[in-house]
């Protein structure tokens, strides 16, 4: 970083870069980029008087990233100056994230940070980024959960049986070196240098089926003939260096919106409002040179065009071009020469702007009100659990909570329980027990997907604690319709009836369904692995890449609990034998090991981003 004072303009270099404009305590009040360093502040400083009153120095940004509109959007980030129109807490269009982890995880965002991932986007569609996604699990495999990895789990979690994580958390599925040539291969994807990672592939393909290990070429194999697939469908573009992004700007006297349209032809890809409080001195024209320069810090389209000129246009045309590695041109349309595609996307994008302000949805403490009002509760409702059960034939039952607190769908604090009850109330009342045995962060309500019956069960389950402060109500379904809810249904029976449009049914609807989701997804995982960990169960004292290789070898788990010492020497060695015959004859045909199920997310959003999740409709697709 290099400092000037006022008096000392004329010693500034003349050379591009950022720049941050500081105030006598030497907090940073402005941020720009600039060809020129020292005509553009000159220019800044002489005509917004504003900021020559309060700027006391000039700090010039030494960086060894090249590139002006990364190094901008970071410092931008970093600094959080009074004065500019700040992009970082608007949504910006799905970008793909490798975390900066010893095991990193894919992450699916539409927020930038400085927190030394890898960014890689924009993807568009929305819808087409699930499918990517979807895409990049399955191929993959790259980790979805926050839980440490040491390698030291003796058993993975259903995503590894359901082939959507290579598993680091057992080191002999998965060590170190392995995973990290997995993100060097998802890394080359993203960063569309597919011809590089064919090439590499080819090669360890070769090097594999020399050393005669035909089940890793085999597998190599599969594995670029998914990504040469993807390459060659144009259904799979969902990367949007081809498209033609168009801005425009509105001024009220309280606010200034920018409207953006990315399109493909005539196809529009995406659509974005942002809004910024009004500052005085800054018109449209210093809007969109803040905004184009933090917009594009990962990526760039094919073309850019604009309702009005602006500042450093060229120059940022330049900075783009040379990323891109061809012309990029920002250019000026306006209403008489701008596409008819493009004029009708820009209203439709305003049309459904305005719409939502009509009846924007209710903020928490509206929500808070008509909840207690509602239920005739004793205070506002800040916490909210639903609870729901499944099980298949009045067997193998899990109790799932879902949660809404502080106005959000709380992802992170669902849970489920496998419970040996014989009943659904039964596993209910035994879920709710179970939750309410720690005290930390008590609902305020408790919804129960079910009638009267379920309700009655959940009150027994709460009846036994002492000064209880929460209420309990059930979400009643109509006869033959049981994705819907007919009405409420109080602790002292009282029947609730809401309009279904209203947000707090929304709310609650949203909450019951997520916690039946859970459940049946939980219940679901459970049936389709359990083998898997029978497997664990039968044979402790081996590691799981020996466990399944003698499962693969024998086929099922009847065949294994019956092979014989000599056929085994032949699979394993004689080293390892007398310890898989030991477990076998001491095996305990009680002994269970239940399937390992961890919290995964592939979304960076706070609190719920559900249309960030995986859309798995990869066999629609092909």
């Amino acid at each position: 970083m290099s400092r000037f004072s006022l008096s000392e303009i004329e010693n500034l270099p003349e050379i591009a870069g950022v720049f941050c404009f500081l105030n006598e305590t030497n907090k940073t009040v402005f941020v720009g980029v600039a060809e020129n360093l020292k005509q553009e502040i000159s220019r800044l400083l002489a005509e917004k008087d504003f900021l020559r009153k309060e700027t006391k120095q000039i700090e010039t940004v030494n960086s060894a990233e090249k590139d002006l509109i990364k190094l901008y959007a970071r410092t931008m980030r970093a600094r959080k100056p009074f004065y500019n129109f700040d992009l970082s807490g608007q949504r910006h269009f799905p970008h793909f994230k490798i975390t900066n982890e010893k095991f990193p995880r894919l992450l699916v965002t539409r927020k930038i940070e400085n927190d030394n991932a890898e960014y890689f986007g924009a993807f568009l569609p929305e819808t087409g980024a699930r499918l990517f996604l979807d895409f990049l699990i399955q191929t993959f495999r790259l980790r979805g959960c926050d839980i440490k990895i040491d390698g030291k789990f003796p058993v993975p979690c259903t995503m590894f049986y359901e082939k959507r994580c290579v598993a680091p958390c057992v080191e002999s599925l998965c060590d170190k070196e392995n995973y990290d040539e997995t993100v060097k291969f998802i890394k080359l994807f993203l960063e569309n240098k597919a011809e590089d990672l064919e090439k590499l592939l080819i090669a360890k393909i070769e090097t594999a089926a020399e050393n005669l290990d035909f089940e890793t070429a085999g597998k190599l194999r599969d594995f670029l003939q998914n990504v040469q697939n993807v390459r060659s469908e144009t259904d799979w573009n969902y990367r949007i260096e081809d498209a033609v992004d168009s801005f425009e700007t509105e001024e009220t006297n309280e606010k200034i919106f920018v409207r953006l349209v990315s399109q493909r032809g005539r196809k529009v890809l995406g659509k974005r409002v942002f809004v910024f409080e009004r500052i005085e001195g800054f018109d449209a024209a210093d809007i969109l040179t803040q905004v184009i320069s933090q917009f594009y810090e990962f990526y760039e389209p094919k073309e850019i065009r604009v309702s009005t000129d602006f500042p450093n246009r060229k120059f940022l045309s330049d900075v783009l071009s040379l990323r891109a590695g061809h012309k990029l041109k920002i250019e000026i349309v306006n209403e008489n020469n701008q596409k008819i595609t493009t004029e009708r996307a820009f209203g439709r994008t305003k049309f459904e702007f305005d719409f939502r302000q009509i009846k924007p949805p209710k903020n928490f403490a509206e929500i808070q009100i008509e909840l207690q009002r509602e239920f005739n509760l004793n205070k506002k409702p800040r916490r909210i659990e639903g609870f729901d059960v499944a099980h298949i034939s009045g067997t193998d039952f899990v109790a799932a909570k879902s949660v809404w607190a502080n106005g959000k769908f709380l992802v992170g604090e669902y849970e489920f329980w496998f419970l040996p009850e014989k009943s659904e109330l039964e596993t209910l009342e035994k879920g709710i027990s179970e939750r309410l045995r720690s005290q930390k962060n008590l609902p305020d309500l408790i919804l129960i997907d079910g009638g009267k019956s379920q309700l009655k069960t959940a009150l027994r389950a709460v009846e036994k604690m002492t000064n209880r402060k929460f209420s309990v109500v059930a979400a009643s379904k109509p006869t033959g319709r049981h994705n819907e809810i007919s009405h409420f249904i109080t602790e002292d029976g009282n029947v609730i009836k809401m309009k279904p449009e209203s947000d707090v049914f929304q709310i609650l609807a949203r909450l019951r369904d997520e916690a039946h989701e859970l459940a049946n997804s939980v219940h679901r995982k459970r049936r389709d692995t359990s083998h898997f960990y029978e497997v664990a169960a039968l044979l402790p004292s081996i590691n799981e890449k020996e466990r399944r290789y003698l499962l693969q070898k024998y086929g099922s788990l009847k065949e294994l609990k019956s092979a014989n010492k000599d056929d085994l020497i032949k699979l394993i060695g004689s080293e390892k034998v007398e310890i898989v015959c030991n477990d076998l004859r001491e095996k305990d045909e009680n002994q269970k090991i239940e399937p390992l199920i961890v919290p995964i997310r592939f979304d960076d959003e706070d609190g719920d981003a559900r249309d960030l999740q995986p859309l798995s409709t990869l066999r629609n697709k092909k």
